[in-house]
Formats: structure tokens, sequence, C-alpha cells
């Protein structure tokens, strides 16, 4: 009787709660504990979005919150031989009831199949009860180590949220700052202002009374200065200090210099653009250099941007206004060529660099230094060629001219072009051989 009750209980664990029959591929989910057949916990949780809910308690879970429980399945093949009809309950070799479990073979046996052969079998309640001790501690061990990774989330939650807040009031005071800044520059800028607009009267005017009192005193060397004109003079001091200090930082804010107010032109920072870069030129990290290769390690991505046959790449700069200037040094060797090309010039096919092209450029033939204009080059009357090549380009003025770099004469112009507000971009160009054009800083 016991033995049946055994059973009972046994078919009872390892019956599945959506189609009340025994566990096929049993999973247990994480959170509850609570175990279901894998195609029956698959239909419960067919129609969620994202999660899915116990069937018995329902707990939320994710989809990913069950693992596979193979213990519970091999008791269900156990518990399945001792659940067959009361004609296979019998050992079939010594037609006795079968009452032990073999912890080994994991197989059912009789009390005449221990004492032929050698077996750690268990009574069948008590490998119930060893089964039911394992699932508990398992379980016990995955509910506390989900409860160790809760709170190791909530740690850093909570750190993540203290670090947040110090960004917050970090940039705020970065705010308040810069805003107190701005208002101290315009403060100066309206010194300046009132400065520059008094005449060369009132200046002159006020720099002979300031040497007429300094000359009196020094006339009396034995006398202290007059508190008035030593007032003044650091008056003086102090004002001019700042004029000057606000002059610099205007320059420095606002991204001008003295020769863009008196029309010349701007030295520009240029780098190159390795997204443009012919598959055979290696642009380094700091984009300043172009060095022609055999061919490159791995594939490169192909793409609008890239010139597929003429090897060529472009600065990631671009210009559609103003006067800038930048400089390109020039190795001693193979040829090349430099110069600004327009921003939506050919990157596939072959063709001449030319201004009918939408490229402007001067370089090296065959040891000769020439102008690529149309339709033929232009050879230059240069002695030697250039260690370092200047590039002038005058938006407004639709110029494009080239100097010596170290003597500073001029190489060659192009005759005035219409950009028609489309952007120029610098442009480098290796012809065969080890070629290396670097842009200077």
């Amino acid at each position: 009787m016991a033995a049946g009750n055994a059973v009972e209980n046994l078919q009872e664990e390892t019956t599945c709660a959506v189609c009340l029959d025994f566990f096929r591929d049993p999973v247990m989910l994480l959170d509850c504990g609570h175990n279901f057949c894998r195609r029956c916990l698959d239909r419960c949780s067919a129609g969620a979005a994202g999660a899915g809910s116990c069937p018995q308690c329902r707990s939320p879970f994710p989809t990913d919150g069950f693992r596979p429980n193979r213990q519970l399945a091999n008791v269900v093949a156990a518990v399945q031989e001792l659940a067959t009809p009361a004609a296979e309950e019998l050992c079939q070799r010594h037609r006795q009831p079968l009452t032990l479990f073999c912890r080994r073979d994991r197989i059912l046996l009789c009390v005449a199949c221990t004492q032929h052969r050698a077996h750690p079998a268990v009574p069948l309640e008590e490998a119930a009860r060893e089964y039911r001790s394992r699932v508990d501690t398992q379980k016990r061990k995955l509910l506390a180590a989900l409860e160790g990774l809760r709170r190791a989330l909530g740690k850093q939650e909570s750190r993540f949220l203290t670090s947040l807040g110090r960004l917050r009031r970090g940039l705020e005071e970065q705010r308040r700052g810069e805003a107190a800044e701005l208002a101290r520059l315009r403060r100066r800028r309206t010194e300046l202002q009132a400065k520059c607009r008094q005449t060369d009267r009132d200046l002159l005017r006020d720099a002979q009374i300031t040497l007429s009192r300094c000359t009196e005193w020094r006339a009396q060397p034995s006398l202290p200065p007059p508190p008035s004109l030593e007032a003044e003079l650091e008056d003086f001091v102090l004002k001019t200090n700042m004029l000057a200090e606000a002059v610099k930082q205007f320059k420095d804010i606002l991204g001008c210099s003295l020769e863009e107010d008196s029309g010349r032109y701007r030295r520009a920072t240029v780098t190159l653009d390795p997204a443009t870069a012919h598959p055979q030129i290696l642009v380094s990290a700091d984009g300043r250099t172009a060095e022609r290769r055999e061919s490159p390690p791995a594939p490169l991505p192909s793409g609008t941007e890239r010139f597929e046959s003429l090897c060529c790449v472009l600065g990631r700069q671009g210009f559609a206004g103003g006067r800038h200037r930048w400089a390109v040094e020039v190795r001693p060797g193979p040829d090349w060529a430099l110069g600004v090309a327009r921003e939506f010039v050919s990157r596939k096919g072959c063709f001449g660099l030319s201004p009918q092209r939408g490229v402007w450029a001067v370089g090296q033939w065959l040891g000769q230094l020439q102008a690529l204009t149309w339709p033929s080059p232009t050879p230059l009357p240069h002695g030697h060629v250039p260690r370092r090549i200047e590039v002038d380009l005058d938006y407004a003025g639709g110029r494009v001219a080239f100097r010596d770099g170290d003597s500073e004469s001029e190489i060659f112009a192009f005759p005035p072009a219409a950009f028609a507000g489309e952007r120029l971009r610098p442009l480098l160009w290796l012809g065969e051989g080890p070629a290396l054009l670097t842009l200077c800083p």
C-alpha cells in the first residue's frame, strides 16, 4: 500500500499542470521554480510580446527565463516505468514487485535482483525524497542567485544615478561660468568700441596731458608723485592690459585675425578624408600624410565617396567662401599633384585633372613641374621643385594660386573661375612608386 502511495505521489510530481500528462522535455522557470513541458510553455507564452506569465502562479518571466530540467526528465522516465500496468510492474526475470531504484543504472529492481548482483538500490519512497530534495536545493540556489543579481543591478543603478547627477551639476556650473565669461567679454567689447570711437585729437590730448604731468613730477624728484597722477597711471596700465587681453580673447573666440581684417588669406587647418582615398592610398592616423602603396591588406568598403580609378584623396574640410591658405610638404621622388576640387567631382572612371573636370592643381610629371590646365598641362619655368607648396584659395574672387612655401614667390595662378556656390575641398594625387605628400600643420 505504501509503495502504491509513493508511485501516486511521484506520478503527481511528474505531471504537467497544463496538459495533465507526464512531462515531455521539461523546463523549469527560474523566477518561481515551476516546471512545465517545453511545448506547453511555448503555447502559453505565444501571444506575449517579449515576456510571458507562469501558467500556475501567473508570475511574469522573460523569454529566456527558463532552463531545461534534465533531472526531472530522468525521474519522469523512471516514474513512467513505475506507472505501467500491473502486469508490467513485476520483474520480468524474478516475477516479483519492483520496489527498489538503482542509483547507478537508474532502473527499477526487485529484491531478488539485488541478491544476485550488487546494486546501489534504495526504496522508491527514498528515491522520490532525494529527488525532491535535489530539486528544492537547486531551486534555492537559483533564487539566491537571482536575488544577488537584483541587488547588484540595484547598486549599479544607484551609482549610475549618482554619477548622472554629478555630471548634470557640473554641466550646469560650466554653463553658468560660460555665461558669466560671455557677459564679461561683452563688457570689454563695449569698452574697446568706445575707445575706438575716440578721435585722434582726443587720444593725443589725453596722452599730452599725461606726459606733461609726468614731466612736471620728474623735474622735482624730491617730491613724491601726486596721488592723482599715480592713480591715473595705474588706471592707464590696467586699462591697457585689459584691452590687450580682450583683443586676444576676441581673436580666439571669433576665429578671426588681423590678416582677415585687412583682406589677406587666413591659414586653414586641413586633414585628409580616408573615406575618399583610392584603395592604393594609405592615410595616416592624424589625417595629414598620404602614401602610395601596392595594395591594401584587406578589401576596403566601396562607396560613392571613394576614388576607384584615379589615385586621389580629398580633404575633410570644405570651403564655400572667404580666403584660405594651406601648405603641402613635397618629398623628392615620383609624380604627384595637389590643389582643390569641387565637392562633387567624379570618383569613377579615369580622366585628366583640369578645371573642366572641376580640379585646379599643379604637380610634377616626369620631373617637370606643371600646371594641370586644359586642354594640355602648362610647364612651369620654376628652377627647382619646391620643398613646400602653399595653396591660396580666394572663393569670392574665383582665384586658385600656388606659392613656394619657402621663398613666397608665386608658382602659378589659374584664371578666375565661377564656383557657383559649390564647396571646394583640398585634393592630392599620387603617381606610381612610393609617393608621399604631407599636409603641413
